[in-house]
């Protein structure tokens, strides 16, 4: 697919593509577990970015996170951003073996209470399940930092860790995680309810 692109200075656009910008995944450990989870940003995505432009190869990244070790990959981008960066194909190109879940959170959002129904109705007990025995599981939203760093707080909560303490252990492993007060408040909070 090709795109014209420009930068706002009129010059060259670093473009990153799966090959000379492999998908990187960031990793907190749930202690006592051995579970780890994986961060990381949209495979496959074609769009601008801060540091470039993304021309990304959807089966070259979903290998790279299969190959990682993820028997579980949670999506956390909305419906809408599947077709907005090209990869409205992303559940027939996932390799044998991958779990996929898709959990939508609005991009610098917190869950609504549909999300919530549906991860205490057994999505989350899914994630745990993979994490408590000691499995890998990779969260991704579009740039693998809010949403993802949020959710992946909130599951170090759940396997007992202080929030604070499960908010700096993932902006340790990924920094610029959990992006709004809002989101830090979200995570805070899970450790109540």
């Amino acid at each position: 697919m090709k795109h014209p692109i420009t930068s706002p200075q009129g010059g060259p656009v670093v473009i990153l593509t799966s090959h000379n910008n492999p998908i990187h995944i960031d990793a907190v450990l749930i202690p006592g577990t051995g579970g780890l989870i994986g961060m990381t940003f949209c495979p496959g995505k074609k769009c601008p970015s801060a540091s470039g432009y993304h021309d990304r190869d959807l089966s070259v990244d979903l290998r790279a996170i299969r190959d990682w070790g993820a028997e579980l990959l949670v999506s956390l981008i909305e419906e809408h951003e599947y077709n907005q960066v090209g990869i409205a194909d992303f559940e027939v190109r996932l390799p044998r073996g991958m779990v996929h879940l898709r959990l939508p959170i609005p991009d610098g959002g917190i869950p609504d209470e549909a999300w919530e129904r549906r991860w205490r109705g057994g999505e989350g007990s899914l994630v745990r399940s993979v994490l408590a025995r000691g499995g890998k599981v990779c969260l991704h939203c579009m740039g693998g930092l809010g949403r993802t760093g949020m959710v992946a707080a909130r599951l170090l909560v759940e396997f007992g860790l202080p929030p604070d303490e499960a908010i700096a252990m993932v902006r340790s492993a990924r920094p610029g995680t959990i992006e709004t007060r809002q989101q830090e408040a979200y995570v805070r909070a899970c450790a109540s309810g």
